[in-house]
């Protein structure tokens, strides 16, 4: 199989804010060949332009929240885009420097990363089939990225010839048509002075024998990773400014630095922001849920690092937590002289440290690094304990590994272990005694499984059992390890086995080998080193059979198993709920907590108070605000004062989600072992069988054909509501004043008006107009002949605002004229699976919640003819949906997961239904089926024409399906409709 990269709006979103940056810039073209064309970063339309980012103007793309508006003259132009781990950063900064060279033209881009992790995971992508594939189809085949990777020189006798990557990479010329230039490098090559500072025996351009003279020459464009790690104080950052001296820094991450002096976060020009509240929210990465065994003697010894001697005779010093006592450690003595459990485990290291965010520390013999403060519990150590995890994470992976084997197109499952040492799993010479137990509990789990599963003749059950035995056939196959240390290893064999999981993405996301025979690796183990740089989409479960020690990012540790999933063609699945579970240690319970503090620690607004939003809240939940108050107060939410008690803020926007304006929904992260998934009742999906496979089959939308005559009054009728729109823009300026208690504000007003409207050649707008709308190039030209000779068209009509104009009244026109003209046909053929069943037509035992809903109420009775084990739903309109539903007439009735069903609308895109009935007549015929899609507005008035276009071709979709033997009703619900009115309504009718 191959990945089918595709295209995201999210991601499209970030690059038409990046490029925008320089619209209207000039450009200056008269560079040497081999340089990028220049521009002046002090052009006031580069500010311009990002001040009009910032402020929302552009469609889609949400405004920056002032705070962030930050910007910082360092000599080079500076631009920032803020996206969550997992949410395509290196795709989109790859497809920047194409969308930068075909806009504008440039072609020379330095990539620069913190780590060798992550220049081999962005080499692997870039130099991917998958990504090659997509990009010629994206740009016709007429661009071409040509990438240079710097890696440490070797060292040869004789002449000193220059760096290869490097002068590859200085000789690109924009004289080669659709070249474009990059050269990837870590900051420890930009800063290796034997490599980049040294005078070689040969030049490049002419004249430049310095690495950094030759690329300072070149003008480039430098795009910066994880720019957390890149402080403008730091070496790194300053040799970018002051020895390669760019004419611009785009810094791509989910984090950024800290100013020194003012605490602040380093925004620099952020025209971009998607976070991690965002990120959840919007499904574009998966929910995660939180697991740990809870340990009911909770004995353990725990050591706490109180200081370190980093000079001789160097020595760590912690304090027993149960005992009160110190204890001194020196280099390489063993902790197991506190705890047996801690056999094994030595202090390698005392002073600094290789961890990004920890400068002075301890770091131990198996990896592990602390700070002053972390804290160690021995329990975690024993092989008792880890045995216990990892035959969790064993039944963890099979349950979920089923669900996704079943579905329509299989996806194959991965987990991935943290362990504590290399020769756990390696071992010496033979497998290590961690992998053994591993084997051994694997072995047994797949004997269970195959014995559950050997009576279900069902093909995919079948197909499934034949993978499970392919899997106990070859228990060491299942499974695979990367470490450090396996770098300089001289074993073939565990050669190939890393190169598998670090460069070969494809391989680990089949189910078959090139040879056809079954690939059955599932299971990863590594030390913390595919920490950074390495990520693979199927990642469902990520273990750790150790602490991580210090206090890191909560979100980069769950950052490897973040993005979505992509099933067994390749293809990226979207629109639905998934979840990584993160198997943890007792010690960490906490950790969901922290997870979701730390979420929205990164909302661009903060959260509104309670006793902000406590009369809003109230009014939203039809109760007394007293009354509320006090019901808070009982339960322990919130204090006298309303605020939230310490700690109790996710059980509180759990239990009234109203609360919750900006933060991270209820159901994104997961702990204390709730419950991800809803059970469909099978009895309850038997009745429902029949209107559920009627709506899953599949059906085309059929317009009818327009004249040329009715094309012609189309484009009159058009360019008759005078769509010819110039484009103004202004200078706002900021300024800060006192504001009434004494405080600051920003108070803003626009200082001058200008017109900025960009013509576009005349060919260009006519092919531009027939790529949005379709209608023949020959006719627009004749419709625009027409309407000039009735009146002439000003100078800049042809401009993208009157462009933009025009494809819109056009949508409109046909929103209104197609209104009788379409109709839906079904097309004959197997449904397959669907949300609610597997491939054989079978109901699925369970759902994932996130899917049908993202609040459950645990208190309130399931009522008996709904579809679902659980009360679980979205907003108050639809709680009160799901229990006012109890009617006679009603046979069975549920939601209707998310995004399952999309009807194709005549004027494009879709639209997507809420509730689903079986209703019984009168006369006792269960022959009518009830499709409900609810709205968030107060009266049917109240919705815009287009959202009544949308439901009117909803209902003539519905009515498509309706026969002698079988009617469907459709109607939208608004928030005065009450379901039990809407019911008997249409019975009686």
């Amino acid at each position: 199989m191959q990945i089918r990269l595709q295209t995201l709006e999210h991601q499209q979103r970030a690059l038409r804010a990046l490029t925008r940056v320089f619209d209207g810039v000039d450009l200056d073209t008269s560079t040497p060949p081999e340089a990028n064309i220049a521009f002046d970063p002090a052009d006031p339309q580069i500010a311009h332009n990002i001040a009009e980012i910032q402020s929302g103007v552009l469609d889609g793309i949400a405004a920056i929240p002032r705070p962030w508006r930050g910007h910082i003259d360092d000599g080079a132009l500076g631009i920032d885009a803020k996206m969550e781990t997992g949410t395509g950063k290196t795709l989109v900064y790859t497809q920047l420097m194409y969308e930068l060279n075909r806009m504008y033209g440039f072609t020379k881009f330095i990539v620069l990363v913190p780590s060798t992790p992550i220049k081999e995971g962005t080499k692997a992508f870039v130099q991917s089939d998958y990504a090659r594939k997509y990009f010629a189809d994206a740009y016709g085949g007429r661009l071409s990225l040509q990438l240079d990777v710097l890696d440490p020189q070797k060292r040869s006798k004789g002449r000193k010839m220059f760096p290869s990557a490097i002068a590859s990479f200085a000789h690109g010329s924009r004289l080669s048509r659709g070249r474009i230039s990059a050269l990837l490098m870590t900051d420890g090559m930009l800063l290796s002075k034997t490599t980049m500072a040294a005078d070689y025996d040969q030049t490049v351009l002419g004249t430049a024998s310095v690495p950094y003279e030759a690329l300072r020459q070149t003008r480039p464009i430098v795009i910066m990773d994880e720019p957390h790690r890149f402080r403008r104080e730091n070496k790194a950052y300053r040799a970018i400014v002051e020895e390669i001296q760019p004419l611009a820094v785009f810094r791509f991450g989910a984090t950024f630095p800290k100013l020194d002096k003012s605490g602040k976060t380093d925004y620099n020009n952020l025209v971009f922001n998607l976070g991690a509240v965002e990120a959840f929210n919007e499904q574009l990465v998966k929910g995660v849920a939180i697991q740990y065994p809870v340990d009911a003697s909770g004995e353990t010894t725990r050591l706490k690092l109180t200081s370190l001697s980093p000079r001789k005779p160097k020595q760590a010093t912690f304090k027993n937590l149960d005992t009160g006592k110190p204890l001194t450690f020196d280099l390489g003595e063993s902790l197991s002289f506190a705890d047996g459990a801690f056999a094994g485990i030595t202090v390698e290291s005392i002073g600094k440290t290789e961890h990004p965010a920890i400068k002075a520390g301890v770091t131990l013999s198996n990896g592990q690094v602390l700070a002053i403060g972390d804290t160690l519990a021995a329990r975690v150590y024993s092989h008792t304990y880890q045995s216990l995890m990892m035959q969790q994470a064993i039944e963890n992976h099979f349950e979920a590994e089923w669900e996704n084997f079943r579905r329509a197109i299989k996806v194959k499952t991965l987990t991935l272990f943290f362990i504590d040492s290399v020769a756990s799993y390696r071992g010496d010479g033979t497998s290590g005694h961690l992998r053994l137990r591993f084997e051994e509990l694997l072995a047994a789990k797949l004997t269970a499984e195959i014995e559950n599963r050997q009576g279900d003749t069902s093909p995919v059950a079948q197909e499934y059992v034949a993978y499970l035995k392919a899997s106990l056939a070859d228990v060491p196959a299942t499974n695979g390890g990367y470490f450090a240390a396996d770098n300089s290893t001289a074993d073939e064999a565990i050669k190939a086995e890393v190169d598998d999981i670090l460069r070969n993405k494809e391989s680990l996301l089949s189910f078959h080998g090139a040879d056809g025979a079954p690939n059955t690796r599932r299971f990863l183990f590594s030390k913390w080193t595919l920490r950074e740089g390495w990520d693979n989409p199927n990642v469902f479960q990520i273990v750790k059979l150790r602490s991580s020690g210090s206090d890191i990012s909560k979100l980069q540790e769950v950052g490897r198993g973040l993005r979505l999933p992509v099933d067994a063609k390749g293809t990226r699945l979207s629109g639905e709920q998934f979840y990584l579970t993160y198997l943890i240690d007792y010690t960490e319970q906490e950790f969901a907590d922290s997870l979701v503090s730390e979420i929205n620690s990164d909302a661009a607004v903060g959260q509104a108070t309670v006793k902000e939003l406590l009369p809003k809240v109230a009014a939203e939940l039809g109760i007394d605000e007293t009354k509320l108050f006090i019901e808070l107060l009982t339960k322990g939410l919130v204090d006298s004062d309303k605020n939230v008690v310490a700690g109790r803020e996710n059980d509180l926007y759990e239990a009234y989600p109203a609360f919750n304006k900006t933060g991270l929904k209820p159901d994104k992260i997961r702990k204390d072992g709730k419950s991800t998934k809803v059970g469909i009742r099978p009895e309850r999906y038997s009745e429902l069988k029949e209107l559920w496979e009627t709506v899953n089959a599949k059906y085309y939308l059929r317009l009818e054909d327009l004249s040329l005559d009715e094309i012609d009054e189309c484009i009159d009728a058009v360019l008759d509501l005078e769509i010819y729109r110039p484009v103004v823009g202004r200078f706002t300026q900021d300024t800060i004043v006192k504001d009434a208690e004494a405080g600051l504000k920003i108070q803003s007003e626009t200082k001058r008006i200008f017109d900025a409207t960009e013509t576009i050649p005349y060919g260009e707008w006519l092919k531009l107009a027939f790529a949005q709308t379709y209608l023949p190039i020959d006719r627009v030209h004749a419709g625009l002949v027409r309407r000039n000779a009735k009146t002439a068209l000003p100078s800049d009509f042809f401009n993208k605002a009157t462009l933009g104009e025009f494809v819109m009244q056009f949508a409109e026109w046909m929103q209104k004229e197609f209104l009788e003209r379409f109709s839906y046909s079904r097309i004959d053929g197997l449904v397959g699976g669907t949300a609610l069943t597997d491939a054989d037509g079978a109901p699925l035992e369970s759902i994932v919640q996130g899917n049908i809903g993202v609040l459950r109420d645990e208190g309130e009775k399931v009522p008996d003819k709904f579809l679902y084990d659980a009360f679980v739903y979205d907003s108050p309109k639809e709680r009160d949906t799901i229990r006012d539903s109890k009617l006679d007439e009603v046979v069975v009735y549920g939601k209707i997961p998310r995004r399952s069903i999309r009807v194709p609308l005549y004027f494009g895109g879709t639209t997507s239904p809420d509730f689903m009935y079986v209703l019984k007549r009168a006369d006792g015929k269960l022959s009518l089926n009830f499709v409900v899609e609810t709205k968030d507005v107060e009266k049917h008035s109240d919705m815009r024409e287009s959202e009544q276009l949308r439901m009117e071709a909803a209902k003539r979709f519905f009515d498509s399906m309706s026969s002698e033997n079988f009617d469907v009703a459709f109607k939208p619900q608004v928030k005065r409709d009450d379901i039990v009115t809407m019911i008997k309504q249409l019975l009686k009718a």
